[in-house]
């Protein structure tokens, strides 16, 4: 949109349902609740799939329990640019989700990159053209005229982001609100899933540098007492073994320690 930003978001009241919406009866409304606040704490969880996807397919679809959504997508980022997983509930949402990837346009790609978010943009509006093309011509095709773009992201982190389908003027203030706080919630137990992983990897390889180090020490002290050496000369001579050879030095002292004393490249003197 040149010498423009987005079409202009004509604002929803604060109370009370767009025109026409149908009027939902007080248990009606405390079920809806109630599902809203299982999945609130069950997409926080830190402790669901670990590879993201699960949480993801689970926002997407409880976006759906919204008022005057249609179709819900969600796009996951992998770093700042690149988009790592994309998924729709529903035919449509997976249509247009993958549109945003493959031909890198689109609300929720905006939102993801920004952090900010789109609510009830116009699709028809000529801006909406401009902007994104492609994914406007496909939307509206598909039968949306307006798209809601929340961020998913917790503190500086922006994840991804929360795609509504659903008609111009259909949601509320309310109906957005709730859908950025499913957002948010799956972005605390992204961002905490990530860091457990995170800490994992170090402890492992934390664990790994250790093994590898107690190994040399004791492959450092059998073939000093084998030589007749120190366990430093030892040492000098394990790494100008493994480098002339390119092989690892813990590889080197696992075979001074498993191998036999009176044989190899450290054989003991006076034997074999």
């Amino acid at each position: 949109m040149s010498g423009a930003a987005y079409p202009p978001h004509d604002r929803q009241p604060l109370d009370g349902l767009p025109k026409g919406a149908p009027v939902m009866s007080p248990s009606d409304r405390e079920d809806r609740e109630e599902l809203l606040i299982t999945a609130l704490l069950e997409l926080a969880d830190p402790a669901g799939e670990q590879d993201g996807s699960g949480p993801v397919e689970r926002l997407a679809e409880h976006c759906l329990r919204l008022p005057g959504v249609q179709a819900g997508g969600v796009l996951l980022g992998r770093d700042r640019e690149q988009p790592a997983l994309a998924v729709g509930f529903g035919d449509a949402a997976a249509r247009l989700e993958r549109v945003q990837v493959e031909l890198d346009e689109g609300p929720c790609r905006d939102a993801w990159r920004t952090g900010e978010s789109l609510t009830d943009v116009p699709l028809r509006h000529p801006g909406c053209r401009d902007r994104w093309p492609h994914f406007t011509a496909r939307a509206l095709d598909e039968g949306f005229s307006a798209t809601t773009a929340l961020p998913v992201r917790y503190r500086a982190r922006r994840l991804g982001a929360l795609n509504l389908f659903h008609q111009h003027r259909a949601l509320t203030r309310r109906a957005v609100t709730l859908g950025q706080a499913l957002a948010d919630a799956v972005a605390i137990g992204l961002a905490y899933r990530k860091d457990l992983n995170g800490l994992r990897d170090r402890a492992g390889q934390l664990q790994s540098a250790l093994d590898s180090r107690i190994v040399i020490e004791q492959a450092k002290g059998a073939l000093a007492e084998r030589l007749g050496r120190t366990p430093d000369d030892a040492f000098v001579l394990m790494r100008g073994y493994a480098r002339a050879h390119q092989r690892k030095l813990t590889e080197v002292a696992r075979q001074v320690i498993a191998g036999p004393a009176g044989s190899g490249p450290f054989a003991r003197p006076g034997t074999g």
